[in-house]
């Protein structure tokens, strides 16, 4: 490997470690459901009023960095169990990235699985603005 490939490599790693570092510091010392954060307020729900699939992911990421899995649940159930596999996404991604392979997981790659996704987060976002108990359970608070 030569010298500059080398280097280009270090660059990417420290600048990735820094700005998840930071990221993580700041979810993991900064709880979105506090007054005066910096956070915002998801667009969908601060103009209409409906909760987006999306709602929620702030605070679950806050949660789920401290291990607590049942108040992340509470904010955004799909994030909290979809979790895993987005940090397995994250990686490959970041591997690929970093090192200037071309990785790549077929899942992805397989319509009917990228459609099974898709409607399950249509599904999600619907079902979550559904005011009738079952659904008001993931309703995020």
């Amino acid at each position: 490997m030569d010298i500059k490939k080398r280097n280009r490599i270090i660059i990417k790693i420290c600048s990735i470690l820094l700005l998840s570092g930071a990221f993580i510091y700041y979810f993991f010392f900064n709880n979105p459901s506090d007054k005066g954060t910096v956070f915002l307020r998801c667009p969908s729900n601060f103009i209409f009023g409906i909760n987006c699939p999306g709602c929620g992911s702030q605070r679950a990421i806050h949660h789920l960095l401290h291990f607590d899995i049942l108040e992340a649940l509470r904010f955004n159930a799909l994030l909290t169990i979809m979790f895993p596999f987005i940090i397995y996404i994250t990686l490959i991604w970041l591997y690929n990235f970093i090192f200037e392979k071309k990785i790549r997981i077929k899942l992805f790659y397989n319509n009917k699985f990228v459609w099974t996704l898709f409607f399950l987060v249509i599904v999600y976002g619907v079902i979550r603005n559904i005011n009738i108990y079952p659904f008001t359970l993931i309703t995020p608070p």
